[in-house]
């Protein structure tokens, strides 16, 4: 039997399960490209130095989600391209989010009277008195990209039941020269995904997945959308800049001479 590496030890995670992490990775970053072959068993076998049990049920976990072919003779190939899957990036401003979410798919799960929403993950706002409760999976392209669970005004919410049961709330209220976002504040975690997320996502449990909690609150400090967002983090990138708030850098407009120092102009 083979010597399991000591670092696949300490992953409470199937090794199975850590060996298709590993083997998606080469593919996302395209070691292992779209429509080639990747290695053979005896390959994988020196190479991650786990059984070949464990191997193949990393193949037969890749080959569930489309992500790997295998043809009997011919060998095992990259079925699909992951190089562009990251093609989400979470907002930083609620203009970008608006923008983001405007042409966006939605399935609505659940629509419910509630009377608040749960306690917001981080103090921020008022909670109102009456909610409309919607969980909903939004999708790109007829993938899922998102689970949603949210709480919305109720005022707002029956003033055009219609548009924030088919569409993107965040767009809808974007729209409204009625409602004010007087201020709007989310926290992003990673966690892993439960069984009942990675259904909706197409997903294996205990995936991870960008974990975000949004509140949008009025010119009252009354809370008027709260939402509970997942995402799984294999769709998502994360860009921040880091000078933002901060003053301009000036450029260098001067010539240089022929010894390197600028010219005055």
């Amino acid at each position: 039997m083979k010597k399991v590496p000591e670092t696949l030890h300490r992953n409470r995670m199937p090794l199975y399960l850590q060996m298709a992490k590993l083997m998606r990775q080469k593919i996302e970053s395209q070691e292992w490209r779209y429509g080639e072959q990747i290695p053979t068993l005896d390959e994988l076998e020196k190479e991650y130095q786990v059984s070949r049990i464990t191997l193949r049920g990393a193949l037969d976990y890749l080959e569930e989600f489309g992500i790997i072919r295998r043809t009997r003779g011919r060998g095992t190939f990259v079925a699909k391209d992951l190089s562009e899957e990251r093609w989400f990036k979470l907002a930083n401003t609620l203009d970008e989010l608006v923008e983001k979410v405007a042409d966006l798919n939605v399935r609505l799960l659940l629509i419910e009277q509630a009377e608040k929403p749960p306690i917001p993950a981080f103090p921020f706002g008022e909670v109102g008195t009456a909610y409309r409760h919607l969980k909903r999976v939004h999708y790109h392209k007829e993938v899922p990209y998102c689970v949603i669970d949210l709480y919305l005004d109720k005022v707002i919410f029956d003033s055009d039941p219609q548009a924030f049961s088919t569409a993107p709330v965040v767009s809808q209220l974007a729209r409204r020269k009625d409602v004010r976002i007087a201020g709007a504040k989310q926290v992003t975690r990673v966690a892993v995904a439960d069984e009942e997320t990675a259904g909706h996502l197409r997903i294996g449990v205990g995936e991870p997945i960008a974990d975000v909690c949004r509140t949008f609150v009025d010119e009252n400090d009354h809370i008027i959308y709260y939402a509970h967002i997942q995402y799984p983090t294999q769709m998502i990138q994360i860009e921040t800049d880091l000078m933002q708030g901060a003053p301009a850098r000036r450029k260098k407009t001067g010539a240089k001479r022929a010894d390197g120092r600028e010219r005055n102009k």
